[in-house]
């Protein structure tokens, strides 16, 4: 499953390992498949600004991607995803009560290991999965939501997608040793990079299918983007609005709403606003010590961009 070279995803299985035999076989998968492992290597990175404990750095690393797991299985209940990672949803292959538990289950382990790492850590972590719920109910909240203002749409982003980002820069800015100004500027950078993050995806959901799911079929749960709601404010038709809102809709309207959404810039405005947090983000950067740590978020935050 895992080596000793890999030392994050070691302790990935270790605390997965360690719940019982249904919860663990349940999130077994989704653990196999750990996909590219982003909020670690964020966290890791931010560590680099000091000289921090190789084995806290691995096991904070699996915490976060521990909490992470656990909300891609809470949210695929709630979206019914079909597919996470190449592979079957949890919950298409356990049932949605399993699933949940085995979230839980997960967001426990994490716990448990943070409170291990400090009470820092755990308070930390347990803010955050906090917000994350929020941001969850919110989402939930907007559905078919088509007047929803992309303030409140980056608000949501910023308590779904960016308090996660922001807790691997905090918890690695402070393994590392830097000032305050420092881990503040590294968890400003991250819930930036964060919501960038966010938008963007909401754009590769409509441009493409990829390997989790269908292009643009959280539109079927009325779960609209940044691109539609910025086509939706731009259609003086009423088409995209009409369209999203018939109860009839179904996944043989998505290419017509691809087309909406493009033609009426929404993807184009949704790119513009990534790339202002895009901006915030190096900003942000650009107030912690200069050398190879900065040099290098620089670098993973450029790859992120298309």
């Amino acid at each position: 499953m895992t080596s000793a070279a890999d030392p994050v995803r070691y302790h990935l299985v270790r605390l997965v390992g360690g719940l019982s035999a249904p919860l663990r076989d349940t999130v077994g998968g989704l653990v196999d498949r750990p996909g590219k492992l982003v909020r670690s290597r964020l966290l890791t990175a931010c560590a680099e600004f000091g000289r921090p404990d190789a084995g806290r750095v691995a096991r904070l690393g699996a915490v976060v991607e521990l909490v992470h797991l656990a909300s891609l299985v809470h949210d695929d209940v709630i979206d019914r995803a079909a597919i996470r990672r190449g592979g079957p949803a949890v919950h298409r292959a356990a049932g949605p009560e399993l699933a949940v538990l085995a979230g839980l289950a997960c967001l426990s382990a994490a716990g448990m290991e943070a409170a291990d790492l400090g009470e820092g850590v755990a308070t930390a972590v347990s803010r955050t999965v906090a917000e994350l719920a929020h941001g969850e109910l919110l989402d939930v909240e907007r559905g078919f939501d088509t007047g929803l203002p992309l303030p409140d749409y980056v608000d949501l982003v910023r308590r779904k997608t960016g308090v996660l980002f922001r807790l691997c820069c905090l918890l690695g800015a402070v393994e590392s040793g830097v000032d305050s100004a420092a881990v503040a500027a590294l968890a400003e950078f991250g819930v930036e990079w964060g919501i960038a993050f966010q938008v963007l995806d909401d754009c590769l959901d409509l441009e493409a299918a990829g390997d989790d799911k269908p292009a643009g079929t959280d539109h079927l749960l009325g779960l609209f983007g940044a691109p539609t709601l910025a086509a939706l404010r731009r259609d003086t038709t009423g088409e995209l609005h009409r369209l999203l809102l018939t109860p009839s809709f179904s996944g043989g309207d998505l290419p017509r709403v691809r087309e909406l959404v493009t033609a009426h810039g929404g993807l184009r405005a949704a790119r513009t606003l990534a790339d202002v947090h895009f901006g915030r983000a190096l900003a942000a950067l650009g107030r912690t010590p200069d050398g190879p740590a900065r040099r290098a978020l620089v670098r993973m935050l450029e790859a992120s961009r298309p």
